[in-house]
């Protein structure tokens, strides 16, 4: 049986000039930083997906602020599945940061900084597409 492609959210925290990152745990991308990210559970909606997995991973209460764009199963984008990411701009609305789930880090940093890093999946490209870096 083949595998089925899966829904992804991706959230793009941000404070002015600061967006928070987490250094990934899990197999895909490890250790690499990128944006708080997990597929949509059975009877979940989108919106849910994100708060949910910001907490997890990073136990801050997020608010969604507006849905960014689609980005579909480019080959590569994901190394093990057909991944359909929908990215959306956050902003915290309370909790205290603290790395959780299969976030080995959470840390905030500025703009001008992430415009030398490299990050998990196409999330910089996310960010070049936002016009933030």
């Amino acid at each position: 049986m083949k595998d089925h492609p899966w829904i992804g959210i991706d959230a793009i925290i941000l404070d002015k000039d600061k967006i928070l990152l987490i250094k990934r745990g899990s197999k895909t991308f490890y250790g690499m930083w990128g944006f708080v990210s997990g597929k949509v559970d059975w009877g979940e909606e989108i919106k849910e997906t994100v708060i949910r997995e910001a907490k997890e991973e990073t136990n801050l209460d997020v608010e969604v602020v507006r849905f960014v764009g689609r980005y579909y199963d480019k080959r590569g984008r994901h190394p093990t599945k057909t991944m359909i990411c929908l990215p959306h701009i956050c902003r915290v609305v309370g909790g205290e940061l603290k790395a959780g789930d299969d976030a080995l880090e959470a840390k905030w940093f500025s703009l001008s900084e992430v415009k030398d890093m490299d990050l998990a999946f196409d999330h910089k490209q996310m960010l070049v597409d936002e016009g933030l870096i």
